[in-house]
């Protein structure tokens, strides 16, 4: 019997969290330009803000997408902090729905969520479709799941060893406090801690002031969990951590916990008077105690701008958050085509010149950027330029205009794999090796690889002919040069170490992908061949071959 129960439990548990991890990770997959031009359109008053917070929060049932949407846009300029506050606090109060939900009998509503959303995601087969559907078999999955805590938790309780520890610490409303916490770090989610409180509730194991305190809890629980995930991040998603820590889970707590003393203590009627007043049982006085934990951040609505200010102060915005943001195309609207082209093309600039970075910081003249936070620039900025693009292609271009829109759309993805390539690259030639011979080819191929994306860059960004024709001449088919080298330092003996040997064969592999790729990008920008005859008198200068077989 309490084998059976149990695993009842377990399996609840375990549909719970993979419900809220299906629910949260498809809704980050409908966030989107649509979502984001919504929340744009939603936030520009601090009450619009809040109670689009809460309907996502009602439907995500987990910060963690909100946060995500949140995040993203401010990191890509388009949302301020300030904004972003009341959202977060209507978020707060939305994922208090859960709890409120748990309260109902739901048993049929969920079967026809599961079967519904299982039929049609799994025979239809859109992509508009596909996360909306996820999403709602998500959210049968957690309720469901919530349905196996409920009918096993009164049997569990019942077993003599549980009755006994409870009973024993009936008096102890550390203990209860403590376990609270305990269960929200191990589960990570307050409203599952919350759910078991109440259950322990109603099946008389918890009176209603242990249930309280369970849940106070499972609060500071959440902010501790908070606080350890956010301890090696920066700027913006810290600034939103420490919101959630400080004013909900540590603050609201220790105010909640000193009023529930002095009512206990002093018969002072405060919250718990109040919970009797708005509900008769257990299950909706918690409800209603779960929503009230989201309060305290309300107060912050009124100060705005000094809470905005403080958080800058505490978490200034990083390098990587300014890198990542646009820069021209952020103040150009998209219905003056042809100057939102021009902007289009100024921001994918900038991306070419993070290039050529990746290198300075794997020789270590770069300290204000890593190649993981640099990486991270480039992809927030290439995927803000990605919806910047695709709202342009909605404004109906000349044909002339949509030729122009395609080359910027084809550079982008062929700049998307550059990134990728060359912060691979740049990993492997900041390590330290052991053989001269390696430290030489290493520096030998960081310095040709820099120069040609510097090149690039000032061939790119400033149109001049003489550079693009310099840059014709370093970028291409590098196979045979390439397979020289490779040859003469592993012929050659002069790399004897195995791992430093494929260390380098790896390496001229990526060093003639780059190659290859620049030249794709060159090709979008050229206007005309490099004459024969300037191309052999260019090369013995700038051919990467020529370059390195002197050094050999």
């Amino acid at each position: 019997m309490f084998t059976t129960t149990f695993a009842g439990i377990l399996a609840g548990f375990g549909l719970f969290f993979v419900g809220v991890w299906t629910l949260t990770e498809n809704l980050k997959l409908m966030s989107g330009r649509r979502l984001r031009q919504a929340v744009l359109s939603y936030t520009r008053h601090p009450a619009q803000g809040f109670f689009w917070g809460s309907l996502v929060g009602a439907m995500a049932q987990s910060l963690a997408a909100v946060v995500f949407i949140l995040v993203g846009m401010i990191s890509a300029g388009i949302l301020s902090m300030r904004a972003a506050i009341p959202v977060l606090a209507g978020a707060n109060v939305g994922s208090s729905m859960l709890v409120f939900l748990s309260t109902i009998n739901l048993e049929l509503a969920v079967m026809f969520v599961l079967g519904v959303s299982g039929i049609v995601m799994t025979l239809f087969h859109r992509d508009w479709l596909r996360p909306i559907m996820h999403g709602l078999f998500g959210l049968g999955l957690l309720f469901l799941g919530i349905n196996f805590i409920q009918t096993n938790a009164a049997p569990l309780v019942q077993q003599p060893w549980i009755e006994s520890f409870f009973s024993d610490s009936s008096g102890s409303y550390v203990l209860v406090f403590l376990l609270g916490l305990v269960l929200c770090i191990v589960a990570q989610s307050v409203g599952a801690v919350t759910i078991l409180a109440i259950s322990l509730g109603v099946a008389g194991v918890l009176t209603p002031d242990l249930t309280i305190l369970a849940i106070y809890g499972a609060n500071v629980g959440s902010g501790v969990v908070t606080y350890m995930l956010s301890v090696n991040v920066r700027g913006s998603v810290r600034q939103i951590a420490l919101l959630q820590i400080v004013l909900i889970n540590f603050i609201g707590s220790a105010i909640l916990v000193a009023m529930w003393f002095v009512e206990v203590t002093y018969g002072v009627p405060l919250v718990k008077a109040l919970l009797d007043r708005l509900a008769s049982d257990i299950p909706g006085q918690m409800a209603y105690l779960y929503l009230i934990l989201s309060a305290p951040v309300i107060p912050a609505l009124f100060f705005l701008p000094w809470v905005e200010k403080v958080l800058s102060r505490v978490a200034p915005p990083t390098r990587m958050e300014k890198d990542g943001q646009p820069k021209y195309t952020i103040h150009q609207p998209v219905s003056d085509v042809d100057a939102a082209l021009d902007a289009a093309q100024r921001d994918q600039n900038r991306l070419v010149g993070y290039l050529s970075i990746f290198f300075e910081i794997a020789e270590g003249r770069e300290n204000d950027h890593t190649i993981s936070s640099l990486s991270a620039a480039f992809d927030t900025l290439s995927t803000e330029l990605d919806y910047y693009l695709d709202d342009l292609g909605l404004q109906n271009p000349t044909p002339e205009q949509f030729d122009q829109l395609n080359r910027i759309i084809y550079r982008q993805q062929v700049l998307r794999s550059l990134s990728s390539i060359i912060a691979e690259c740049s990993k492997r030639l900041a390590v330290e090796v052991n053989s001269v011979g390696m430290e030489r080819f290493s520096n030998l191929l960081g310095t040709s690889l820099e120069t040609t994306l510097l090149t690039a860059n000032s061939a790119f960004v400033d149109g001049h002919s003489r550079d693009m024709e310099r840059l014709a001449l370093m970028v291409g088919d590098r196979s045979e040069t390439l397979g020289e080298i490779r040859r003469a330092y592993l012929n050659r003996h002069v790399v004897e170490n195995l791992q430093e040997r494929m260390q380098l064969v790896q390496m001229t592999v990526m060093a003639e992908r780059i190659f290859w790729a620049l030249d794709m990008l060159r090709k979008t920008l050229a206007d005309k061949a490099v004459p024969v005859a300037e191309a052999e008198n260019l090369r013995g200068t700038y051919g990467v071959g020529v370059t390195t077989r002197q050094n050999l």
